[in-house]
């Protein structure tokens, strides 16, 4: 398996650290990565032939298969929403923070509004839409909170709020604290030590975001969503008792450190 990818880093909207370390797991398992570098042409035939420019040089390779995976925009043209007047940019249908259109009485969720292409944010957007409709007055976006990702490659990866690059350009001052899985005992005895938790937060413990590589990390972000979510701090997850011997103790070493 190759990869050719557009960004400098695989999983770019992902946390630096997680995202070297999900591409280093990846090659010692034989997958080839081309960062930075950009493809430009599909040759039909046996073998494909695929075309790509990296550093500045036009590079080819055969392959048996190729999966293009560019992304995905809404699919409005169909809908005629500029007959109405509804607003729409190349992301998507404009919303409010109830997901009302410019057009009174009229909500888009989900993929056609572009603000976050998951199928559990489209659920909690549907969610807020008909709250506003059943109470118009409802001034603020109550039913959304922190909204968790997960991608499912092996370890699996999962992040809840900002990265450490996003504090880092907005200048906020902030605290690293990292566990590893390799120090705890179920991961060792799942022979799944490959991984890390990496909690972000302000300098009084408010939690920023979470990170976390590793087997079960779609399972154990919830943690550290619904803290952020009810306000609880990293010293509110450190003196919560976790089950031994789990996974989600990581989580306690890493709010701990």
């Amino acid at each position: 398996v190759t990869v050719i990818e557009f960004c400098k880093e695989v999983l770019p909207l992902f946390d630096r650290d997680l995202a070297k370390r999900l591409r280093t797991s990846l090659k010692k398992r034989g997958i080839e990565f081309h960062t930075n570098a950009a493809a430009k042409e599909i040759h039909e035939g046996a073998p494909l032939v695929v075309d790509f420019e990296e550093k500045g040089k036009l590079q080819s390779m055969e392959a048996d298969l190729v999966l293009m995976a560019v992304g995905r925009a809404a699919n409005l043209d169909s809908l005629n929403l500029a007959d109405i007047g509804i607003e729409t940019t190349p992301h998507g249908i404009v919303v409010d923070e109830h997901m009302l259109t410019n057009v009174p009485c009229i909500y888009a969720i989900g993929d056609a509004n572009g603000l976050m292409q998951l199928a559990h944010s489209s659920s909690a957007q549907g969610k807020v839409a008909l709250k506003h409709i059943l109470s118009p007055s409802l001034s603020e976006r109550d039913g959304m909170g922190p909204i968790p990702s997960a991608v499912f490659t092996v370890p699996e990866a999962a992040m809840v709020g900002q990265t450490e690059e996003q504090l880092e350009n907005a200048g906020i001052e902030y605290q690293v604290h990292k566990a590893l899985y390799r120090a705890n005992g179920k991961a060792l005895a799942m022979e799944a030590d490959d991984g890390m938790v990496k909690i972000l937060t302000d300098t009084d413990g408010k939690i920023l975001g979470c990170h976390i590589l590793g087997a079960h990390a779609s399972d154990l972000i919830h943690e550290a969503t619904l803290a952020m979510r009810l306000g609880a701090t990293i010293h509110d997850i450190a003196d919560t008792v976790h089950a031994h011997p789990s996974l989600s103790e990581i989580l306690l070493a890493a709010a701990e450190a």
